[in-house]
């Protein structure tokens, strides 16, 4: 396995999640889940820039969760974004960030009304 940035201390938590979660057996694989989220679906993610269906399942579907999440969440440095921004921004990285059907997953939830 090459580690992509094992240097840089913020993106050394998914190596440090997939670590500490790795003895955790009551969620399936919640320790590829943490290493791999930051992978992009484009292969430009890390830490060993896979792509595609390279990349775990669960970590396809925390990523998406959790970057609407960080855009539906107060920051310091900025506030959350509007929902209009969110699902226009979700759209605009299908394929590129995130796995386009569990996108469209969240967007098709998003616009039932049942994620707000």
């Amino acid at each position: 396995m090459i580690l992509r940035y094992p240097t840089i201390p913020i993106k050394s938590h998914t190596v440090r999640g997939g670590e500490i979660l790795s003895s955790f057996k009551s969620l399936k694989n919640v320790n590829e889940g943490a290493l791999y989220h930051h992978e992009r679906y484009d292969g430009k993610g890390y830490p060993e820039g896979r792509e595609g269906e390279e990349i775990p399942f669960i970590a396809r579907m925390i990523c998406v969760a959790d970057s609407f999440d960080a855009m539906n969440s107060n920051r310091v440095y900025r506030n959350k974004l509007t929902m209009e921004d969110i699902v226009a921004e979700i759209e605009k990285n299908k394929g590129k960030q995130f796995d386009p059907k569990i996108a469209d997953t969240l967007l098709r939830l998003i616009r039932d009304g049942k994620i707000s």
